[in-house]
């Protein structure tokens, strides 16, 4: 209820703000799904927020959750903390857990904002959570420098299906999360 609520204002906001336009299906189908996107800014997961139908929940740094306000809000609307500096067990057991309920899950592979395409930046953090969690994917790009009322472009990309990929052949983690990463980016081969 929170979440919708809080989108709901900030659509009004994000609206007087900035100018968004929608490129591609923004209507996320049912069932679990990762939507993965670029990360430019902190306003990133806001546009994500409001241009689409579901609830997403974020995985997010866990300096965020440090602020006993900004812990309870984040985990209100549904995000949860990654500790970035080693393997976080507990965030890969939440997000699986989001995606066996059949939610959306956002997350941005690079791990941090960048401003170089690269594909250095992508972490198989995200490969893994696909193929253990048996989920497709949301690419998305957000091409924009958020000044006020500049433009701002939400490319939604093709879903890319989890059941197109062998899960079990070697480095699978690594080539789902590339394939990802070339969504987002328009990366041709």
């Amino acid at each position: 209820m929170l979440y919708n609520v809080l989108v709901f204002i900030i659509s009004i906001i994000v609206k007087i703000v900035f100018r968004v336009k929608i490129h591609g299906n923004n209507k996320l189908p049912e069932g679990r799904l990762i939507l993965c996107s670029n990360h430019n800014s902190l306003l990133d997961p806001v546009i994500l927020a409001v241009t689409t139908n579901r609830q997403l929940s974020f995985m997010a740094k866990k300096e965020l959750f440090e602020n006993s306000f900004t812990n309870w809000l984040f985990r209100k609307i549904g995000a949860f903390p990654v500790d970035r500096s080693k393997a976080d067990f507990k965030a890969i057991k939440d997000a699986l857990g989001i995606l066996k309920n059949d939610k959306v899950l956002g997350i941005f592979p690079e791990g941090t904002r960048v401003t170089t395409v690269s594909l250095d930046n992508i972490k198989p953090g995200v490969g893994l959570l696909a193929s253990r969690g048996k989920s497709d994917i949301q690419p998305v790009n957000i091409v924009t420098d958020y000044k006020f009322f500049s433009r701002v472009d939400v490319f939604f990309r093709d879903i890319i299906h989890i059941e197109d990929y062998d899960l079990s052949a070697e480095n699978i983690n690594q080539h789902i999360s590339e394939d990802i990463y070339k969504a987002i980016y328009k990366i041709e081969e």
